[in-house]
């Protein structure tokens, strides 16, 4: 079966999940976290425009005549998923450019004020979670719009939601671990740390759910989620995704919480874990798109 959309779409859509997860941690750690969380705050806000750049890069690329993508925001149609996510990714991308400046060393920044940029940080904070959840469900919209057996699930937005929060909380964890200046502070990432177990336990429940749902509807659905458990897909699915992706990280994560990791295993054993959030969640959306289209109604 020829495949409409191949990796450089599943690259778009986990490189916005993962903008609007880093950008979503950076503002609640600044609206709530205050001075102590700075750090991260600003990591999340430095990371957000790379991968979501990254992904419309290989969006345009993907359309064959990249010079005609600018039709796209010719016009507004509400009822499109296709029309109102390029504009919800165009006017995210360019606030996270801002973001982006915003939070630049103060020495990078000649335009503006101190206190103008200060208001500027706290009105995009309380603005930029909308667009974050907005973009980082869209995708999972997208998907649900085009009516197979996978992508119909209900709840396959919201799982594309909790995904995209968990990769971006990892991305500004092995950033900050990584950061040779203002590397975060153990209260920091302790507190990431614990939102992404919260985020990673929500994705198993949402991924139970879903294949439950799915198994036990059409016979079509229950076909179409068998290729994951059992079939052409199984070994990404058990593997890749709950293998490395959830239970591993999983238990990781919640080592360090406990404090059961000898202290000079704390600093791989923190970037394992993150990256391994972010490679499950890339295969989250590897799996859906690929085995959504091999599968049909009938």
């Amino acid at each position: 079966m020829e495949l409409t959309w191949g990796l450089m779409i599943v690259i778009y859509l986990f490189a916005a999940g993962l903008s609007a997860g880093a950008m979503i941690t950076s503002n609640l750690s600044y609206l709530y976290g205050g001075q102590d969380f700075q750090r991260v705050s600003r990591v999340g806000a430095l990371i957000t425009p790379f991968p979501i750049s990254l992904g419309l890069g290989v969006l345009v690329l993907d359309l064959g005549s990249p010079f005609n993508f600018y039709q796209l925001f010719l016009t507004l149609e509400l009822s499109s998923p296709m029309s109102y996510g390029s504009w919800l990714i165009l006017i995210f991308s360019i606030f996270s450019i801002i973001n982006f400046y915003l939070w630049l060393p103060k020495k990078f920044q000649i335009v503006g004020q101190t206190l103008q940029l200060e208001k500027g940080k706290k009105l995009l904070a309380k603005i930029m979670p909308f667009l974050s959840v907005g973009v980082a469900s869209y995708t999972g919209l997208l998907l649900n719009a085009a009516v197979r057996p996978i992508w119909n699930a209900p709840l396959l937005p919201i799982l594309f939601l909790v995904s995209a929060f968990s990769t971006g909380v990892a991305a500004v964890i092995l950033i900050a671990t990584l950061s040779p200046w203002e590397r975060a502070r153990h209260k920091e990432l302790h507190v990431l740390t614990m939102a992404d177990v919260g985020l990673i336990i929500l994705e198993c429940l949402l991924i139970l759910f879903i294949i439950v749902m799915g198994r036990f509807s059409s016979d079509s659905e229950s076909v179409a989620f068998g290729s994951l458990l059992y079939g052409h897909y199984a070994w990404i699915f058990w593997l890749l995704i709950v293998g490395f992706g959830l239970m591993l990280p999983l238990l990781l994560e919640f080592m360090e919480l406990k404090n059961k990791i000898p202290v000079k295993w704390t600093w791989p054993v923190t970037i394992s874990s993150s990256f391994l959030v972010i490679f499950g969640g890339f295969f989250v959306r590897y799996i859906i798109t690929y085995a959504g289209q091999t599968s049909s109604w009938f």
